[in-house]
């Protein structure tokens, strides 16, 4: 839980055509606090309309990519009705990322788990150091679900049985799985990760900006149909967010992180 005087911020960094955001939330190993989510959301929207960036890179701070969302921002969702909007409101950000027209780079090092896989899902090339570790545990730990958007985009880059493992069972992926899986395209040393950015910034540099827009557009309209295609897509998930957001055990499990115990979750 981050605190007043260090609460986590979205840094945007810019060099030349490179727009670099971090996540940084040391004091909650990056979780994203709402006022973070709300950060990456204007920023992305702000780097949509600046013709002057060829590359988005995401990054986090101190060998954390982002730890989900800050347990301590769940507390004030008591109904189902909050959890409704709470999902409502991860889904704009997640749409903004996906709504730069420029490739979006995720350079991960350390988990990338909850929110935090779920940006990821949202980027077009993803790079990740050997001990990075990738999952949505929720299930396991905090007792809510994924939402259909990141569900769908998790089977398109991971697989179908991948990921009903990591969701269904709480399990944390190594880089070299999801590497074989096809979301991670290398994985490299930390040390690594700048002349990545820098190679892939040089890249993208020397090609039409149109042509790239074009390519990553056509991509997502191919990734969209898919689903829809498998019927899956869209899908209304409001009823499952408001049962499962007012039943005890995401109570239960909201208490138990916080007070660092295992939960006790209610008998089927």
């Amino acid at each position: 839980m981050s605190t007043e005087g260090d609460a986590g911020r979205v840094l945007l960094e810019r060099e030349g055509g490179l727009a670099r955001l971090v996540i940084s939330n040391p004091a909650a190993r990056g979780a994203f606090t709402e006022a973070m989510y709300a950060q990456l959301r204007d920023h992305c929207l702000a780097l949509a309309a600046d013709a002057s960036v060829r590359l988005v890179s995401v990054t986090g701070r101190d060998g954390t990519f982002a730890a989900g969302t800050d347990v301590a921002d769940l507390v004030g969702i008591r109904t189902g009705e909050d959890g409704v909007a709470y999902e409502r409101h991860i889904v704009d950000v997640l749409d903004a990322v996906r709504a730069l027209r420029v490739p979006v780079l995720a350079l991960v090092d350390g988990p990338a788990v909850g929110g935090g896989l779920a940006v990821v899902a949202c980027c077009d090339v993803v790079v990740a150091t050997p001990s990075s570790r990738f999952g949505a545990p929720v299930a396991r730990t905090l007792g809510n679900c994924v939402s259909p958007g990141t569900t769908a985009r998790l089977r398109a880059s991971l697989g179908r049985a991948l990921t009903n493992e990591l969701l269904l069972t709480g399990r944390l992926a190594t880089a070299e799985e999801v590497r074989a899986a096809g979301l991670v395209s290398r994985v490299v040393e930390p040390e690594q990760l700048a002349a990545v950015e820098a190679e892939l910034l040089a890249s993208v540099s020397r090609c039409a900006p149109h042509a790239v827009a074009a390519a990553k557009e056509i991509g997502q309209r191919l990734d969209d149909a898919d689903v829809v295609g498998a019927g899956g897509w869209p899908v209304d998930a409001d009823d499952v967010y408001a049962a499962v957001y007012s039943h005890p055990d995401f109570h239960e499990g909201v208490a138990a992180f916080l007070e660092r115990r295992r939960p006790r979750w209610s008998t089927p």
